[in-house]
């Protein structure tokens, strides 16, 4: 099998430098909202975010809270206020983790961040209690919004509304996977659809959430509507090369080559070797889909073809669409230099991303 040539992106696991500059404040925020409830199953949340003392510190991931630092970044490059902002973000990042326990749950994975799984220690059952529990944590969070001095309580209203509608568009895209995994092959307009939703409504609606926080309940619409663009936009970015990592694998990421495959998942990579204007093509990959365990060989007789029709090329060519998009809305917006710097940073990096 040919080895990709992948000179051209970045091959550090570096991050934008705005994450660190929200990164304490927001993981303090989080531990804030469990560290005095006493149920053992506000132990599972502890565990999976990062927070359990007991825990091997080598074991410490907490992910790269990309949500609530876009929720950040958006309000102080339109001056919003803070206090709002840091509740939003709380919120979105329970939101997030929520989803990514009952994934987790739901596809079988052992491991999520270098660690095992909630369902893997607690079970199935905990497992589902503790990701109903963060959702529910998230709406508490957002229900706070109605104690910050001088907001009305319509703008309050309005963000939870758009809070809510965000995390059910990311359970549909959801039920969409699910779903698709028992069909034999997707178009290119389900699949974007299904990650638009997924995985693109969080991110869309951090952006267009923290760039509210500003005269509120007034703002700039013309700036809300650029960020929210801009979140569409990055969404795609990150899901396109989610599924890429989902394939090809990387040390940061901890899953193996072939990790989506072995689960049948039709992401990106699958999907565009389904829809090979090649007969042979396509059916070569349905006959490894159809068998009842896709093993080692298998994976790579398949990543052999995907190399064989550009595979990797077509994905990472298509994450660059999006993010063209996105840049030229950022070149456009009447933004200081510095957020304009941070939000590019950040484009680069959801397109070379390697964790």
């Amino acid at each position: 099998m040919q080895i990709l040539n992948l000179s051209s992106l970045n091959q550090n696991n570096w991050m934008p430098d705005f994450f660190k500059r929200y990164n304490e404040e927001i993981n303090q925020a989080l531990k804030d909202e469990i560290n005095d409830r006493l149920n053992p199953i506000y132990e599972t949340h502890k565990y999976y975010m990062g927070f359990d003392n007991n825990q091997d510190p080598a074991e410490k991931s907490v992910g790269k809270r990309l949500r609530p630092s876009l929720v950040m970044l958006s309000s102080d490059a339109v001056d919003g206020d803070h206090e709002v902002a840091l509740l939003i973000a709380t919120a979105l990042e329970y939101v997030h983790n929520f989803s990514l326990i009952h994934d987790d749950l739901e596809d079988r994975d052992k491991i999520r961040h270098h660690k095992p799984t909630i369902w893997t220690i607690w079970g199935d059952s905990a497992a589902i209690i503790s990701g109903n529990g963060m959702l529910k944590i998230a709406d508490n969070i957002m229900g706070k919004l109605a104690d910050v001095n001088n907001i009305d309580p319509s703008f309050v209203l309005k963000l939870q509304i758009e809070m809510a509608s965000s995390y059910l568009k990311m359970m549909e895209g959801q039920y969409f996977d699910i779903a698709y995994e028992s069909v034999s092959t997707i178009s290119m307009s389900e699949y974007l659809n299904m990650i638009e939703l997924k995985t693109g409504a969080l991110i869309e609606s951090a952006m267009y959430l923290g760039s509210i926080t500003k005269n509120f309940p007034s703002g700039n619409h013309v700036v809300s509507s650029q960020m929210k663009s801009i979140g569409h936009e990055l969404g795609r970015v990150y899901q396109i090369r989610d599924d890429m990592l989902g394939v090809w694998g990387t040390k940061a990421t901890g899953k193996p080559v072939g990790a989506d495959l072995i689960r049948k998942k039709k992401s990106l990579p699958i999907i565009h070797a389904l829809n090979n204007p090649s007969r042979e093509i396509r059916t070569k990959i349905r006959r490894f889909f159809s068998t009842e365990i896709i093993e080692g060989n298998d994976v790579e007789n398949i990543l052999n073809i995907m190399d064989r029709i550009g595979t990797y090329q077509y994905c990472q060519s298509l994450a660059q669409v999006h993010w063209n998009k996105a840049n030229a809305i950022i070149s456009g917006m009447d933004l200081k230099n510095d957020f304009v710097n941070d939000l590019k940073e950040l484009g680069e990096f959801l397109l070379t991303r390697k964790l």
